[in-house]
Protein backbone atom coordinates (compact mmCIF):
# COMPACT_ATOMS: atom_id res chain seq x y z
CA UNK A 1 0.00 0.00 0.00
CA UNK A 2 1.46 3.26 -0.96
CA UNK A 3 1.91 5.57 2.27
CA UNK A 4 1.75 9.34 2.33
CA UNK A 5 5.27 10.10 2.48
CA UNK A 6 5.53 7.90 -0.56
CA UNK A 7 3.29 10.07 -2.75
CA UNK A 8 5.72 12.13 -4.94
CA UNK A 9 5.06 16.03 -4.51
CA UNK A 10 3.38 17.76 -7.30
CA UNK A 11 3.21 21.55 -8.05
CA UNK A 12 -1.55 22.13 -7.53
CA UNK A 13 -1.32 23.41 -11.55
CA UNK A 14 0.42 20.19 -12.69
CA UNK A 15 -1.33 17.02 -10.80
CA UNK A 16 -2.50 14.57 -12.68
CA UNK A 17 -2.16 16.37 -16.26
CA UNK A 18 1.21 15.47 -19.20
CA UNK A 19 3.12 18.10 -20.35
CA UNK A 20 0.39 19.67 -22.70
CA UNK A 21 -2.08 19.59 -20.15
CA UNK A 22 -4.65 16.76 -20.58
CA UNK A 23 -5.71 14.82 -17.98
CA UNK A 24 -4.07 11.24 -16.61
CA UNK A 25 -6.30 8.59 -16.22
CA UNK A 26 -5.42 5.11 -14.89
CA UNK A 27 -7.43 2.11 -15.96
CA UNK A 28 -6.81 -1.02 -14.30
CA UNK A 29 -8.49 -4.22 -16.14
CA UNK A 30 -6.83 -7.24 -16.92
CA UNK A 31 -9.71 -7.15 -20.26
CA UNK A 32 -7.57 -5.92 -23.51
CA UNK A 33 -11.13 -5.43 -24.84
CA UNK A 34 -12.47 -3.50 -21.67
CA UNK A 35 -9.15 -1.44 -22.34
CA UNK A 36 -9.73 -1.20 -26.01
CA UNK A 37 -13.57 0.21 -25.63
CA UNK A 38 -12.38 2.72 -22.68
CA UNK A 39 -9.03 4.12 -24.82
CA UNK A 40 -11.48 4.26 -27.94
CA UNK A 41 -14.36 6.47 -25.39
CA UNK A 42 -11.58 8.19 -23.67
CA UNK A 43 -8.34 8.24 -25.38
CA UNK A 44 -9.23 11.75 -27.50
CA UNK A 45 -9.73 13.74 -24.64
CA UNK A 46 -7.29 12.19 -22.05
CA UNK A 47 -4.64 10.20 -21.71
CA UNK A 48 -5.25 6.93 -20.74
CA UNK A 49 -2.86 4.72 -19.14
CA UNK A 50 -3.72 0.63 -18.37
CA UNK A 51 -2.67 -1.25 -15.89
CA UNK A 52 -3.56 -5.13 -15.76
CA UNK A 53 -3.28 -5.46 -11.97
CA UNK A 54 -3.72 -4.09 -8.68
CA UNK A 55 -0.04 -3.98 -8.03
CA UNK A 56 0.99 -2.39 -11.18
CA UNK A 57 -1.59 0.20 -10.70
CA UNK A 58 -0.08 1.27 -7.37
CA UNK A 59 3.38 1.14 -9.35
CA UNK A 60 1.85 3.78 -11.58
CA UNK A 61 0.54 5.66 -8.42
CA UNK A 62 3.71 6.08 -7.05
CA UNK A 63 5.27 7.36 -10.20
CA UNK A 64 2.66 9.76 -11.09
CA UNK A 65 -0.49 11.55 -10.36
CA UNK A 66 -3.85 10.83 -11.80
CA UNK A 67 -6.56 12.84 -12.08
CA UNK A 68 -8.97 10.09 -12.36
CA UNK A 69 -8.55 6.28 -11.56
CA UNK A 70 -10.94 3.76 -12.90
CA UNK A 71 -11.23 0.05 -11.70
CA UNK A 72 -12.64 -2.79 -12.55
CA UNK A 73 -14.54 -4.51 -9.57
CA UNK A 74 -15.18 -7.83 -11.17
CA UNK A 75 -11.43 -8.21 -12.49
CA UNK A 76 -9.63 -7.79 -9.02
CA UNK A 77 -12.35 -8.44 -6.23
CA UNK A 78 -11.64 -7.32 -2.84
CA UNK A 79 -8.36 -5.32 -4.35
CA UNK A 80 -10.03 -3.58 -6.51
CA UNK A 81 -12.10 -2.12 -3.68
CA UNK A 82 -8.87 -1.79 -1.58
CA UNK A 83 -7.17 -0.19 -4.64
CA UNK A 84 -10.10 2.80 -4.84
CA UNK A 85 -10.01 3.12 -1.32
CA UNK A 86 -5.89 3.74 -1.43
CA UNK A 87 -6.12 5.94 -4.21
CA UNK A 88 -9.21 8.20 -1.91
CA UNK A 89 -7.04 8.01 1.15
CA UNK A 90 -3.36 8.90 0.07
CA UNK A 91 -3.79 10.54 -3.45
CA UNK A 92 -6.65 13.37 -2.80
CA UNK A 93 -6.01 14.87 -6.50
CA UNK A 94 -7.75 11.35 -7.77
CA UNK A 95 -11.39 11.08 -8.89
CA UNK A 96 -12.58 7.04 -8.45
CA UNK A 97 -14.57 5.60 -10.49
CA UNK A 98 -15.39 1.60 -9.94
CA UNK A 99 -17.13 -0.64 -13.04
CA UNK A 100 -18.59 -3.89 -12.54
CA UNK A 101 -20.75 -6.78 -14.17
CA UNK A 102 -23.23 -6.92 -11.31
CA UNK A 103 -25.79 -4.37 -10.54
CA UNK A 104 -25.17 -5.19 -6.99
CA UNK A 105 -27.09 -2.23 -4.85
CA UNK A 106 -24.50 -4.00 -1.52
CA UNK A 107 -21.47 -3.05 -3.80
CA UNK A 108 -22.81 0.49 -4.99
CA UNK A 109 -23.52 1.36 -1.21
CA UNK A 110 -20.32 -0.07 0.05
CA UNK A 111 -18.51 2.01 -2.70
CA UNK A 112 -20.44 4.94 -2.46
CA UNK A 113 -19.47 4.86 1.37
CA UNK A 114 -16.13 4.32 0.34
CA UNK A 115 -16.37 7.92 -1.14
CA UNK A 116 -15.89 6.83 -5.01
CA UNK A 117 -17.29 9.83 -7.23
CA UNK A 118 -18.77 7.36 -9.92
CA UNK A 119 -20.04 4.10 -11.00
CA UNK A 120 -20.80 2.18 -13.56
CA UNK A 121 -22.60 -1.34 -14.41
CA UNK A 122 -21.22 -3.49 -17.64
CA UNK A 123 -21.51 -3.34 -20.37
CA UNK A 124 -20.29 -0.28 -21.02
CA UNK A 125 -21.58 2.84 -23.07
CA UNK A 126 -19.15 5.31 -24.37
CA UNK A 127 -21.58 7.93 -23.84
CA UNK A 128 -22.52 7.08 -20.12
CA UNK A 129 -18.49 6.24 -19.71
CA UNK A 130 -17.66 9.91 -21.19
CA UNK A 131 -20.35 11.84 -19.07
CA UNK A 132 -19.65 9.76 -15.92
CA UNK A 133 -15.49 10.42 -16.40
CA UNK A 134 -16.54 14.17 -16.54
CA UNK A 135 -18.65 14.16 -13.68
CA UNK A 136 -16.53 12.45 -11.68
CA UNK A 137 -13.48 14.58 -12.32
CA UNK A 138 -15.56 18.03 -11.53
CA UNK A 139 -16.69 16.71 -8.47
CA UNK A 140 -13.15 15.84 -7.33
CA UNK A 141 -12.09 19.71 -8.78
CA UNK A 142 -14.79 21.12 -6.58
CA UNK A 143 -14.03 18.92 -3.64
CA UNK A 144 -10.19 20.09 -4.13
CA UNK A 145 -11.20 23.78 -4.42
CA UNK A 146 -12.83 23.30 -1.23
CA UNK A 147 -10.44 21.68 0.81
CA UNK A 148 -8.47 24.55 -0.91
CA UNK A 149 -10.46 27.27 0.41
CA UNK A 150 -10.68 25.73 3.59
CA UNK A 151 -7.37 25.10 4.57
CA UNK A 152 -6.65 28.66 3.43
CA UNK A 153 -8.90 30.04 5.81
CA UNK A 154 -7.63 27.54 8.47
CA UNK A 155 -4.25 29.36 8.03
CA UNK A 156 -6.06 32.60 8.85
CA UNK A 157 -7.82 31.64 11.51
CA UNK A 158 -4.70 30.31 13.13
CA UNK A 159 -2.62 33.12 12.19
CA UNK A 160 -5.23 35.34 14.11
CA UNK A 161 -5.22 33.58 17.26
CA UNK A 162 -1.54 33.51 17.48
CA UNK A 163 -1.77 36.77 17.67
CA UNK A 164 -3.86 36.74 20.48
CA UNK A 165 -2.08 37.64 23.94
CA UNK A 166 -3.77 34.23 25.44
CA UNK A 167 -3.93 30.60 25.44
CA UNK A 168 -6.86 29.91 23.16
CA UNK A 169 -7.52 26.03 22.22
CA UNK A 170 -9.89 23.34 21.11
CA UNK A 171 -10.52 19.68 22.19
CA UNK A 172 -12.30 16.92 19.87
CA UNK A 173 -14.69 14.28 21.35
CA UNK A 174 -11.48 12.00 21.92
CA UNK A 175 -10.00 14.87 24.22
CA UNK A 176 -7.14 15.77 22.15
CA UNK A 177 -5.98 19.65 21.03
CA UNK A 178 -7.33 19.95 17.61
CA UNK A 179 -6.25 24.00 17.83
CA UNK A 180 -3.91 25.74 20.21
CA UNK A 181 -2.49 28.99 19.46
CA UNK A 182 1.12 30.24 20.13
CA UNK A 183 0.48 31.06 23.95
CA UNK A 184 -1.42 27.77 24.31
CA UNK A 185 1.84 26.69 23.50
CA UNK A 186 3.93 28.55 25.79
CA UNK A 187 1.89 27.89 28.29
CA UNK A 188 2.78 24.07 28.43
CA UNK A 189 5.66 24.84 27.85
CA UNK A 190 6.22 23.34 24.41
CA UNK A 191 6.94 24.43 20.98
CA UNK A 192 4.71 25.98 18.15
CA UNK A 193 2.66 23.76 17.26
CA UNK A 194 3.20 20.89 19.98
CA UNK A 195 0.42 21.06 21.47
CA UNK A 196 -2.14 19.68 18.50
CA UNK A 197 -2.42 16.42 18.99
CA UNK A 198 -1.59 15.78 22.80
CA UNK A 199 -3.99 15.07 25.81
CA UNK A 200 -4.02 16.78 29.52
CA UNK A 201 -2.78 13.92 30.87
CA UNK A 202 0.05 14.44 28.17
CA UNK A 203 0.75 17.76 29.13
CA UNK A 204 -0.39 18.00 32.55
CA UNK A 205 -0.43 14.88 34.87
CA UNK A 206 -3.34 12.43 35.88
CA UNK A 207 -5.07 14.69 38.20
CA UNK A 208 -5.86 17.74 35.92
CA UNK A 209 -6.49 15.89 33.23
CA UNK A 210 -9.15 13.23 35.04
CA UNK A 211 -10.53 17.33 36.28
CA UNK A 212 -10.79 18.77 32.52
CA UNK A 213 -12.36 15.20 30.90
CA UNK A 214 -14.94 15.47 33.54
CA UNK A 215 -15.49 19.53 32.23
CA UNK A 216 -15.28 18.78 28.73
CA UNK A 217 -17.45 15.61 29.39
CA UNK A 218 -20.45 17.46 30.08
CA UNK A 219 -19.91 20.02 27.52
CA UNK A 220 -19.75 17.59 24.62
CA UNK A 221 -23.12 16.30 26.05
CA UNK A 222 -25.23 18.91 27.23
CA UNK A 223 -23.75 22.05 25.23
CA UNK A 224 -23.26 24.08 28.45
CA UNK A 225 -20.17 26.33 28.78
CA UNK A 226 -18.62 26.62 32.24
CA UNK A 227 -15.67 28.59 33.86
CA UNK A 228 -13.28 27.67 36.87
CA UNK A 229 -10.07 28.27 38.40
CA UNK A 230 -7.77 25.58 38.49
CA UNK A 231 -4.29 24.57 40.43
CA UNK A 232 -2.04 22.99 37.64
CA UNK A 233 1.18 21.63 37.65
CA UNK A 234 2.99 22.05 34.36
CA UNK A 235 6.34 20.73 34.69
CA UNK A 236 7.69 21.08 38.20
CA UNK A 237 5.60 24.62 38.12
CA UNK A 238 2.39 25.39 39.98
CA UNK A 239 0.06 28.13 37.93
CA UNK A 240 -3.66 29.23 38.30
CA UNK A 241 -5.65 29.38 35.62
CA UNK A 242 -8.83 31.13 35.27
CA UNK A 243 -10.24 29.15 32.31
CA UNK A 244 -13.90 29.34 30.41
CA UNK A 245 -14.52 26.46 28.55
CA UNK A 246 -17.84 26.55 25.54
CA UNK A 247 -19.26 24.06 23.13
CA UNK A 248 -18.33 24.40 19.22
CA UNK A 249 -20.83 23.29 16.50
CA UNK A 250 -20.96 21.92 13.57
CA UNK A 251 -23.37 22.78 10.79
CA UNK A 252 -26.04 20.69 11.91
CA UNK A 253 -25.98 22.21 15.18
CA UNK A 254 -24.14 18.85 17.23
CA UNK A 255 -21.49 19.80 19.64
CA UNK A 256 -18.20 18.63 18.23
CA UNK A 257 -15.54 20.18 20.40
CA UNK A 258 -14.51 21.93 23.13
CA UNK A 259 -13.33 25.31 22.95
CA UNK A 260 -11.25 26.55 25.81
CA UNK A 261 -9.29 30.27 26.81
CA UNK A 262 -7.04 29.91 30.00
CA UNK A 263 -5.42 33.13 31.18
CA UNK A 264 -3.78 34.00 34.65
CA UNK A 265 -6.13 35.35 37.17
CA UNK A 266 -4.62 38.76 36.95
CA UNK A 267 -6.09 39.67 33.20
CA UNK A 268 -9.45 38.45 34.22
CA UNK A 269 -11.32 41.45 32.89
CA UNK A 270 -9.81 40.44 29.21
CA UNK A 271 -10.66 37.31 29.23
CA UNK A 272 -13.76 37.67 29.97
CA UNK A 273 -14.47 40.05 27.33
CA UNK A 274 -13.03 37.80 24.96
CA UNK A 275 -14.77 35.27 25.64
CA UNK A 276 -17.91 37.21 25.64
CA UNK A 277 -16.92 38.64 22.13
CA UNK A 278 -15.96 34.78 20.93
CA UNK A 279 -19.21 33.54 22.26
CA UNK A 280 -21.36 35.77 20.42
CA UNK A 281 -19.68 35.28 17.25
CA UNK A 282 -20.14 31.31 17.28
CA UNK A 283 -24.06 31.58 18.14
CA UNK A 284 -24.74 34.43 15.29
CA UNK A 285 -22.43 32.13 13.11
CA UNK A 286 -24.11 28.93 13.82
CA UNK A 287 -27.68 30.74 13.88
CA UNK A 288 -26.43 32.26 10.19
CA UNK A 289 -25.77 28.69 9.14
CA UNK A 290 -28.76 27.48 10.06
CA UNK A 291 -31.30 30.30 8.92
CA UNK A 292 -30.03 31.87 6.20
CA UNK A 293 -30.92 29.53 3.33
CA UNK A 294 -34.18 28.15 4.26
CA UNK A 295 -35.26 31.89 5.28
CA UNK A 296 -35.58 33.11 2.39
CA UNK A 297 -37.46 30.34 1.23
CA UNK A 298 -40.10 30.82 4.02
CA UNK A 299 -40.43 34.38 3.67
CA UNK A 300 -41.48 34.08 -0.12
CA UNK A 301 -44.05 31.05 0.56
CA UNK A 302 -45.36 33.19 3.66
CA UNK A 303 -46.04 35.84 0.97
CA UNK A 304 -47.39 33.15 -1.38
CA UNK A 305 -49.98 32.01 0.81
CA UNK A 306 -51.01 34.78 1.87
CA UNK A 307 -51.92 36.18 -1.61
CA UNK A 308 -53.10 32.38 -3.13
CA UNK A 309 -54.25 30.14 0.32
CA UNK A 310 -54.98 27.18 -2.09
CA UNK A 311 -51.08 26.38 -2.83
CA UNK A 312 -49.60 26.69 0.42
CA UNK A 313 -49.21 23.08 0.48
CA UNK A 314 -48.24 22.60 -2.74
CA UNK A 315 -45.27 24.78 -2.66
CA UNK A 316 -43.91 22.86 0.24
CA UNK A 317 -45.01 19.96 -1.51
CA UNK A 318 -43.03 20.25 -4.69
CA UNK A 319 -39.54 20.54 -3.30
CA UNK A 320 -39.93 17.06 -1.44
CA UNK A 321 -40.73 15.44 -4.92
CA UNK A 322 -38.62 17.67 -6.92
CA UNK A 323 -35.75 16.47 -4.69
CA UNK A 324 -36.69 12.68 -4.95
CA UNK A 325 -36.48 12.71 -8.76
CA UNK A 326 -33.66 14.66 -8.97
CA UNK A 327 -32.15 11.74 -7.14
CA UNK A 328 -33.17 9.22 -9.28
CA UNK A 329 -31.89 10.98 -11.99
CA UNK A 330 -28.24 11.11 -10.48
CA UNK A 331 -27.56 14.99 -9.41
CA UNK A 332 -25.22 15.25 -6.54
CA UNK A 333 -26.09 15.61 -2.74
CA UNK A 334 -25.13 19.29 -2.97
CA UNK A 335 -27.46 19.70 -6.00
CA UNK A 336 -30.87 18.36 -4.63
CA UNK A 337 -30.45 19.91 -1.28
CA UNK A 338 -30.62 23.49 -3.53
CA UNK A 339 -33.02 22.09 -5.92
CA UNK A 340 -35.06 21.06 -2.57
CA UNK A 341 -35.18 24.47 -1.43
CA UNK A 342 -35.19 26.33 -4.78
CA UNK A 343 -38.22 24.28 -5.89
CA UNK A 344 -40.61 26.13 -3.90
CA UNK A 345 -40.51 29.21 -5.11
CA UNK A 346 -41.15 28.35 -8.67
CA UNK A 347 -44.53 30.47 -8.23
CA UNK A 348 -43.19 33.35 -6.69
CA UNK A 349 -44.23 35.46 -9.31
CA UNK A 350 -47.87 34.99 -8.76
CA UNK A 351 -47.71 37.57 -5.64
CA UNK A 352 -48.54 39.97 -9.01
CA UNK A 353 -50.85 38.26 -10.16
CA UNK A 354 -54.87 39.08 -9.18
CA UNK A 355 -56.12 37.04 -6.70
CA UNK A 356 -59.78 37.44 -8.86
CA UNK A 357 -57.56 35.41 -11.18
CA UNK A 358 -56.05 33.05 -9.01
CA UNK A 359 -58.84 31.96 -7.16
CA UNK A 360 -61.27 31.60 -10.23
CA UNK A 361 -63.20 29.09 -10.08
CA UNK A 362 -63.87 28.44 -13.69
CA UNK A 363 -61.86 28.47 -16.86
CA UNK A 364 -59.50 31.79 -17.55
CA UNK A 365 -60.29 33.84 -20.37
CA UNK A 366 -57.52 33.97 -23.27
CA UNK A 367 -56.91 37.43 -21.68
CA UNK A 368 -56.55 36.26 -17.71
CA UNK A 369 -54.82 33.53 -19.25
CA UNK A 370 -51.89 35.81 -20.77
CA UNK A 371 -51.99 37.83 -17.36
CA UNK A 372 -51.68 34.34 -15.49
CA UNK A 373 -48.45 33.24 -17.73
CA UNK A 374 -46.77 36.10 -17.20
CA UNK A 375 -45.91 35.16 -13.43
CA UNK A 376 -42.78 32.54 -14.76
CA UNK A 377 -41.32 35.87 -15.93
CA UNK A 378 -42.28 37.71 -12.98
CA UNK A 379 -40.59 34.73 -10.85
CA UNK A 380 -37.48 35.32 -12.99
CA UNK A 381 -37.12 39.24 -12.23
CA UNK A 382 -37.75 38.77 -8.63
CA UNK A 383 -35.25 36.51 -7.94
CA UNK A 384 -32.52 37.02 -10.85
CA UNK A 385 -29.56 39.03 -10.32
CA UNK A 386 -28.51 37.20 -7.39
CA UNK A 387 -24.73 36.01 -6.00
CA UNK A 388 -26.80 33.15 -4.26
CA UNK A 389 -26.79 30.05 -6.03
CA UNK A 390 -29.85 28.95 -4.32
CA UNK A 391 -31.69 32.17 -5.66
CA UNK A 392 -30.26 31.97 -9.28
CA UNK A 393 -31.59 28.04 -9.41
CA UNK A 394 -35.17 29.24 -8.16
CA UNK A 395 -35.21 31.96 -10.60
CA UNK A 396 -34.23 29.49 -13.35
CA UNK A 397 -37.23 27.46 -12.28
CA UNK A 398 -39.67 30.27 -11.90
CA UNK A 399 -38.55 31.01 -15.81
CA UNK A 400 -39.00 27.38 -17.16
CA UNK A 401 -40.95 25.40 -15.32
CA UNK A 402 -43.90 25.90 -17.53
CA UNK A 403 -41.93 25.27 -20.55
CA UNK A 404 -43.16 22.27 -22.48
CA UNK A 405 -40.71 19.29 -23.85
CA UNK A 406 -42.23 20.09 -26.88
CA UNK A 407 -41.67 23.65 -27.27
CA UNK A 408 -45.11 24.93 -27.22
CA UNK A 409 -44.98 26.04 -23.30
CA UNK A 410 -44.25 29.62 -22.20
CA UNK A 411 -42.97 32.07 -21.23
CA UNK A 412 -40.02 31.29 -23.98
CA UNK A 413 -40.83 28.59 -26.04
CA UNK A 414 -37.67 26.69 -25.21
CA UNK A 415 -37.50 22.54 -26.24
CA UNK A 416 -36.21 19.60 -25.20
CA UNK A 417 -32.80 20.05 -23.42
CA UNK A 418 -33.04 23.56 -24.00
CA UNK A 419 -34.94 23.66 -21.25
CA UNK A 420 -33.23 23.77 -17.55
CA UNK A 421 -32.82 20.15 -16.21
CA UNK A 422 -34.50 21.80 -12.75
CA UNK A 423 -37.18 23.30 -14.84
CA UNK A 424 -37.95 20.27 -16.41
CA UNK A 425 -37.97 18.21 -13.24
CA UNK A 426 -40.40 21.27 -11.23
CA UNK A 427 -42.52 20.74 -14.43
CA UNK A 428 -43.31 17.14 -13.62
CA UNK A 429 -43.33 17.55 -9.95
CA UNK A 430 -45.85 21.01 -10.02
CA UNK A 431 -48.48 18.62 -12.30
CA UNK A 432 -47.80 15.46 -10.23
CA UNK A 433 -48.73 17.36 -6.87
CA UNK A 434 -51.37 19.90 -8.49
CA UNK A 435 -53.65 16.89 -9.73
CA UNK A 436 -53.43 15.29 -6.48
CA UNK A 437 -54.86 18.41 -4.81
CA UNK A 438 -57.59 20.36 -4.53
CA UNK A 439 -58.32 23.45 -6.09
CA UNK A 440 -60.85 26.16 -6.41
CA UNK A 441 -62.02 25.00 -9.51
CA UNK A 442 -61.95 21.01 -9.58
CA UNK A 443 -61.39 18.21 -6.95
CA UNK A 444 -58.37 16.25 -6.20
CA UNK A 445 -58.00 13.52 -8.80
CA UNK A 446 -56.88 10.29 -8.09
CA UNK A 447 -53.18 8.58 -8.23
CA UNK A 448 -54.75 6.65 -11.27
CA UNK A 449 -56.09 9.46 -13.29
CA UNK A 450 -52.77 11.22 -12.11
CA UNK A 451 -50.39 8.36 -13.55
CA UNK A 452 -52.41 8.27 -16.86
CA UNK A 453 -52.33 12.05 -17.34
CA UNK A 454 -48.20 12.37 -16.95
CA UNK A 455 -47.61 9.15 -18.73
CA UNK A 456 -49.72 10.95 -21.66
CA UNK A 457 -47.05 14.10 -21.07
CA UNK A 458 -44.21 12.20 -21.98
CA UNK A 459 -41.98 13.93 -24.47
CA UNK A 460 -44.21 16.33 -25.43
CA UNK A 461 -45.08 18.18 -22.07
CA UNK A 462 -42.59 16.73 -20.16
CA UNK A 463 -39.08 15.58 -20.53
CA UNK A 464 -39.47 11.45 -21.49
CA UNK A 465 -36.84 10.99 -18.50
CA UNK A 466 -38.13 13.07 -15.38
CA UNK A 467 -41.58 11.06 -16.63
CA UNK A 468 -39.75 7.35 -16.67
CA UNK A 469 -38.47 8.27 -13.16
CA UNK A 470 -41.50 9.70 -11.69
CA UNK A 471 -43.51 7.22 -13.13
CA UNK A 472 -41.19 4.33 -11.29
CA UNK A 473 -41.37 5.97 -8.23
CA UNK A 474 -44.90 6.71 -8.14
CA UNK A 475 -45.92 5.58 -4.93
CA UNK A 476 -42.89 7.22 -2.97
CA UNK A 477 -43.66 10.59 -4.70
CA UNK A 478 -47.36 10.45 -3.00
CA UNK A 479 -45.27 9.59 0.02
CA UNK A 480 -42.87 12.16 0.42
CA UNK A 481 -46.05 14.47 0.04
CA UNK A 482 -46.84 13.67 3.69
Amino acid sequence: MASKSDIPAFAPDAIGHDSQGTARILVTDDRPEMLGAIEDALGDLYECEFAANVDEAREKLLGKAFKLAICDVNAAGELAMALAEEVLRYNPETAVVLVTGDDDPTVADRAFALGVHGYLVEPLRPGQLLITVMNALRWRDLEIGKVAHTRNLWEQFQTIIDMAPIPIYAKDISHRYVVANAKADQMVGLEQGETIGKTDEDLMGVAAAERAWLGDSSILKGGVAFEVDDDIFIGQAAKVFHTVKFPLYNQQAEVTSVGGISVDITPQRDALRLRDELAVAQRDAIEELRLSREETVERLVRAIERHDVSTGGHIIRIGQVAALLGGYLGLSPERIELLRIAAPMHDVGKIGTPAAILLKPGPLTAAEREVMQHHAAAGYEILSESKSELLRMAATIALTHHERFDGNGYPRGLAGEKIPLEGRITAVADVFDALLSDRSYRAAMTPAAVNELIAAGRGTQFDPQVVDVMLSHFDEGIAVRG
